[in-house]
Protein backbone atom coordinates (compact mmCIF):
# COMPACT_ATOMS: atom_id res chain seq x y z
CA UNK A 1 0.00 0.00 0.00
CA UNK A 2 1.37 3.88 -1.00
CA UNK A 3 2.21 5.90 1.72
CA UNK A 4 0.83 9.37 1.97
CA UNK A 5 1.77 12.37 3.75
CA UNK A 6 -1.07 13.66 6.01
CA UNK A 7 -2.05 16.02 8.66
CA UNK A 8 -4.95 16.65 10.39
CA UNK A 9 -6.59 20.19 10.60
CA UNK A 10 -9.48 23.21 10.83
CA UNK A 11 -10.22 24.63 7.08
CA UNK A 12 -10.26 28.44 7.27
CA UNK A 13 -13.45 29.68 5.76
CA UNK A 14 -13.00 31.96 2.29
CA UNK A 15 -13.58 35.27 3.92
CA UNK A 16 -10.63 34.44 6.48
CA UNK A 17 -8.27 32.70 3.66
CA UNK A 18 -9.14 36.09 1.86
CA UNK A 19 -8.22 38.33 4.82
CA UNK A 20 -5.12 36.72 5.94
CA UNK A 21 -3.93 36.47 2.09
CA UNK A 22 -4.51 40.30 1.57
CA UNK A 23 -1.58 40.62 4.64
CA UNK A 24 0.66 38.47 3.00
CA UNK A 25 0.56 40.04 -0.50
CA UNK A 26 1.34 43.41 1.97
CA UNK A 27 4.34 41.71 3.67
CA UNK A 28 5.29 39.63 0.48
CA UNK A 29 5.86 43.48 -1.03
CA UNK A 30 8.24 43.87 1.76
CA UNK A 31 10.23 40.60 1.43
CA UNK A 32 9.68 38.29 -1.20
CA UNK A 33 13.03 36.26 0.53
CA UNK A 34 10.32 34.55 2.76
CA UNK A 35 8.20 31.09 1.26
CA UNK A 36 4.87 32.77 1.59
CA UNK A 37 1.91 30.66 2.01
CA UNK A 38 -0.70 30.90 -0.72
CA UNK A 39 -4.62 31.65 0.39
CA UNK A 40 -5.14 27.77 -1.00
CA UNK A 41 -3.43 26.41 1.62
CA UNK A 42 -3.84 28.34 4.96
CA UNK A 43 -5.23 25.96 7.66
CA UNK A 44 -4.73 25.59 11.51
CA UNK A 45 -2.71 21.78 11.99
CA UNK A 46 -4.27 20.27 14.62
CA UNK A 47 -1.58 17.55 14.17
CA UNK A 48 0.55 16.46 11.58
CA UNK A 49 1.35 12.63 10.89
CA UNK A 50 3.88 12.62 8.25
CA UNK A 51 3.95 9.07 6.04
CA UNK A 52 0.82 7.11 6.55
CA UNK A 53 -0.68 3.58 4.93
CA UNK A 54 -3.78 5.32 2.84
CA UNK A 55 -5.81 2.49 4.58
CA UNK A 56 -5.18 4.01 8.38
CA UNK A 57 -7.40 7.18 7.02
CA UNK A 58 -11.08 5.65 7.70
CA UNK A 59 -10.13 3.89 11.07
CA UNK A 60 -8.50 7.29 12.03
CA UNK A 61 -11.15 9.47 11.18
CA UNK A 62 -13.63 6.62 13.05
CA UNK A 63 -11.71 7.12 15.93
CA UNK A 64 -11.51 11.11 15.28
CA UNK A 65 -15.28 11.22 15.06
CA UNK A 66 -15.76 8.88 18.59
CA UNK A 67 -13.49 11.37 20.03
CA UNK A 68 -15.20 14.84 18.89
CA UNK A 69 -18.85 13.46 19.39
CA UNK A 70 -19.40 14.94 22.17
CA UNK A 71 -17.73 18.67 21.16
CA UNK A 72 -19.73 21.20 20.09
CA UNK A 73 -18.71 24.07 17.27
CA UNK A 74 -17.40 26.58 18.73
CA UNK A 75 -16.01 30.36 17.99
CA UNK A 76 -12.48 31.42 16.57
CA UNK A 77 -10.56 33.65 14.89
CA UNK A 78 -6.90 34.95 14.17
CA UNK A 79 -5.58 37.72 15.86
CA UNK A 80 -1.81 38.96 16.45
CA UNK A 81 1.40 37.90 14.32
CA UNK A 82 4.55 36.69 15.65
CA UNK A 83 7.79 34.13 14.75
CA UNK A 84 8.56 30.52 15.49
CA UNK A 85 11.08 29.95 17.71
CA UNK A 86 10.85 33.91 18.27
CA UNK A 87 11.80 37.37 16.65
CA UNK A 88 15.85 36.76 17.56
CA UNK A 89 15.71 33.30 15.39
CA UNK A 90 12.47 33.45 12.77
CA UNK A 91 11.93 30.31 11.06
CA UNK A 92 8.22 30.95 10.38
CA UNK A 93 5.84 33.19 10.56
CA UNK A 94 2.56 33.07 11.82
CA UNK A 95 -0.99 34.57 13.09
CA UNK A 96 -2.27 33.28 15.89
CA UNK A 97 -5.44 31.77 17.12
CA UNK A 98 -7.85 33.43 19.45
CA UNK A 99 -11.46 33.00 20.23
CA UNK A 100 -12.94 30.05 22.71
CA UNK A 101 -8.84 28.82 23.07
CA UNK A 102 -10.09 26.46 25.70
CA UNK A 103 -12.24 24.50 23.40
CA UNK A 104 -9.14 24.21 20.35
CA UNK A 105 -7.09 23.19 23.05
CA UNK A 106 -9.71 20.61 24.10
CA UNK A 107 -9.94 19.86 20.43
CA UNK A 108 -5.96 19.41 19.98
CA UNK A 109 -6.14 16.99 22.75
CA UNK A 110 -9.25 14.98 21.35
CA UNK A 111 -7.57 14.65 17.89
CA UNK A 112 -3.78 13.69 19.65
CA UNK A 113 -5.54 10.67 21.31
CA UNK A 114 -7.28 9.65 18.90
CA UNK A 115 -4.04 9.66 16.67
CA UNK A 116 -2.42 7.72 19.23
CA UNK A 117 -5.50 4.99 20.12
CA UNK A 118 -4.77 4.46 16.27
CA UNK A 119 -1.28 3.45 16.43
CA UNK A 120 0.63 7.08 15.73
CA UNK A 121 2.97 7.98 18.10
CA UNK A 122 3.11 10.69 20.62
CA UNK A 123 3.14 14.33 18.45
CA UNK A 124 6.47 15.66 17.74
CA UNK A 125 5.52 19.23 19.22
CA UNK A 126 2.91 20.30 21.40
CA UNK A 127 0.07 21.85 19.91
CA UNK A 128 0.18 25.86 19.72
CA UNK A 129 -2.94 27.77 18.11
CA UNK A 130 -1.26 29.25 15.02
CA UNK A 131 -2.02 29.66 11.17
CA UNK A 132 1.56 29.74 9.18
CA UNK A 133 2.03 32.11 6.44
CA UNK A 134 5.49 32.28 6.06
CA UNK A 135 8.77 30.27 5.99
CA UNK A 136 12.38 31.57 6.39
CA UNK A 137 15.32 29.73 5.18
CA UNK A 138 17.96 32.11 6.08
CA UNK A 139 17.19 35.32 8.53
CA UNK A 140 20.35 37.33 7.64
CA UNK A 141 19.76 40.55 6.24
CA UNK A 142 15.84 40.16 7.71
CA UNK A 143 16.36 41.32 11.03
CA UNK A 144 14.77 45.24 10.18
CA UNK A 145 11.76 43.17 8.47
CA UNK A 146 11.24 40.90 11.47
CA UNK A 147 11.44 44.03 14.04
CA UNK A 148 8.51 45.40 12.46
CA UNK A 149 6.44 42.31 12.05
CA UNK A 150 6.14 43.26 15.75
CA UNK A 151 3.98 46.40 15.09
CA UNK A 152 1.62 45.22 12.56
CA UNK A 153 -1.73 44.44 13.83
CA UNK A 154 -4.13 41.97 12.31
CA UNK A 155 -7.74 40.26 13.94
CA UNK A 156 -9.77 38.42 11.76
CA UNK A 157 -14.08 38.14 11.90
CA UNK A 158 -14.68 35.06 14.59
CA UNK A 159 -15.59 31.78 12.37
CA UNK A 160 -17.40 28.59 13.77
CA UNK A 161 -15.02 25.63 13.83
CA UNK A 162 -17.47 22.75 13.12
CA UNK A 163 -15.24 19.96 11.75
CA UNK A 164 -11.67 19.13 11.47
CA UNK A 165 -10.13 17.51 8.15
CA UNK A 166 -7.67 14.73 7.61
CA UNK A 167 -5.76 16.47 4.91
CA UNK A 168 -3.13 14.47 1.93
CA UNK A 169 0.17 16.45 1.42
CA UNK A 170 1.71 16.33 -2.25
CA UNK A 171 4.91 18.36 -2.21
CA UNK A 172 6.01 19.96 -5.40
CA UNK A 173 8.27 22.61 -6.30
CA UNK A 174 5.49 24.48 -6.90
CA UNK A 175 4.35 23.86 -3.00
CA UNK A 176 2.12 21.79 -1.69
CA UNK A 177 -1.11 20.54 -2.88
CA UNK A 178 -3.62 19.54 -0.36
CA UNK A 179 -6.46 17.79 -0.57
CA UNK A 180 -9.40 16.37 2.21
CA UNK A 181 -9.50 12.94 2.53
CA UNK A 182 -11.66 12.32 5.57
CA UNK A 183 -13.90 14.73 7.12
CA UNK A 184 -15.30 14.63 10.90
CA UNK A 185 -18.26 17.17 12.06
CA UNK A 186 -18.27 17.93 15.52
CA UNK A 187 -20.49 16.97 18.05
CA UNK A 188 -22.02 14.18 15.69
CA UNK A 189 -22.44 10.61 17.42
Amino acid sequence: MAKIRTFIAIELPAQLKQAADKLIVKLKAENSEIRWVRAANLHFTLRFLGEIEQNQVAQLADGIKNNLKDLQPFPLKLSGLGCFPNLKRPRVIWLGGDGDLETLNNLAFQIESACRVNGFGKADKPFSAHLTIGRINDPHGLESFINRLSSVSFTSDEFEVHEVVVFKSDLSPRGPTYTALAKVELGVS
